[in-house]
């Protein structure tokens, strides 16, 4: 079912359901890819101080929430391009909808109030990669081998 969210920017009185939902999608999303002893490290308390630096980081770097009958229901994190050639672009950093929320818009207008030049993607990773085609991104034939808390993880860069 479509919804209308109500999109603003992150505060720091978010932090504490930021950290439950940061970690929660996280131990959802990366069981088969992080060890079982990271993803308990990432748990609430550390996912929401890391969400106080990400509110305190500067202008630059912009997070904005999904709220859905008052309660925040997904975020989305950018910034400024990281790669040498696109420090001008906007980067999408992160995007992430509580799993109840998912295929209910709720991502996609997230998306467009990030309004990103590109992303980096799990190469793996093929429903994110069909929401993203859906939204007009696509593969331009930029791979990289990345980690995440140490485990490998092949990506490729979208962009519009």
């Amino acid at each position: 079912m479509l919804m209308t969210a109500q999109l603003r920017r992150a505060i720091l009185g978010d932090v504490n359901r930021l950290g439950e939902l940061h970690s929660a999608v996280w131990t959802e999303l990366y069981a088969n890819v992080l060890s079982p002893e990271i993803l308990e490290e990432l748990g609430p308390e550390t996912m929401g101080d890391l969400w106080k630096r990400f509110i305190f980081r500067g202008d630059a770097y912009v997070q904005y929430v999904a709220e859905v009958d008052d309660e925040i229901v997904g975020f989305v994190g950018i910034g400024p391009g990281r790669e040498t050639g696109y420090e001008t672009a906007t980067e999408l950093y992160f995007i992430y909808v509580d799993p109840a929320h998912r295929r209910s818009g709720v991502g996609r207008q997230l998306l467009a109030k990030a309004d990103v030049d590109y992303l980096w993607i799990a190469e793996n990773n093929r429903d994110s990669r069909a929401f993203y085609r859906k939204n007009k991104f696509f593969p331009d034939s930029v791979a990289r081998e990345g980690a995440l808390f140490g485990a490998p993880l092949a990506e490729v860069r979208m962009a519009r």
